[in-house]
């Protein structure tokens, strides 16, 4: 019979879950309190939260949210980061925390819209460039023939005006000559 602690608890979590676009999931049993705390307020400043929960809750918890691939990534003792924000922003301020720390955490992996990303992947993650950085540059891309195009039919007139200047020029200096 589950207490109402935990009916309580995992309601909580399956809100967090559903509100969540990245669930990364680390081993932390090497970690004290105060390390911990200071994990939980560097990924709040990113739009994450640090939560350790008991696997059971986390599994009954991503099946009320619809997110099954939750529970493939849960094994062992485990924490959970949950971010709502950008995707890359809450990997990236989890894995420079543990690198700039030299914490003993290990990435187990993520759940990312609707799919599961392995330990190691998450780090490359969290190299991605931000998300308007990575737009900025699809639509650079997307302009670049467009405007190589102008400038290729430019190219004839531009020429031709170019003549007629010269044409121009040369009849003045030919009409003050005279």
């Amino acid at each position: 019979m589950p207490t109402q602690r935990s009916v309580e608890e995992v309601e909580e979590l399956a809100g967090l879950l559903s509100k969540s676009t990245v669930v990364i999931a680390t081993r932390h049993s090497k970690l004290n309190t105060a390390t911990v705390d200071q994990i939980r307020r560097k990924l709040r400043e990113s739009g994450g939260q640090y939560r350790v929960v008991k696997n059971t809750l986390v599994r009954i918890a991503a099946d009320r949210a619809g997110k099954p691939e939750v529970k493939d990534i849960v094994s062992g003792p485990c924490a959970f980061v949950m971010g709502s924000g950008d995707p890359v922003e809450t990997a990236r301020a989890l894995t420079e925390h543990i690198r700039t720390n030299r914490l003993e955490i290990e990435i187990l992996g993520a759940a990312l819209g609707g799919r599961v990303v392995a330990g190691p992947r998450v780090a490359d993650l969290a190299t991605l460039p931000p998300k308007n950085v990575l737009l900025a540059r699809l639509l650079g891309q997307l302009n670049s023939p467009a405007s190589r195009l102008v400038t290729v039919l430019n190219g004839p007139a531009r020429g031709l005006a170019n003549v007629i200047q010269r044409y121009m020029e040369k009849q003045r200096a030919a009409g003050a000559a005279a």
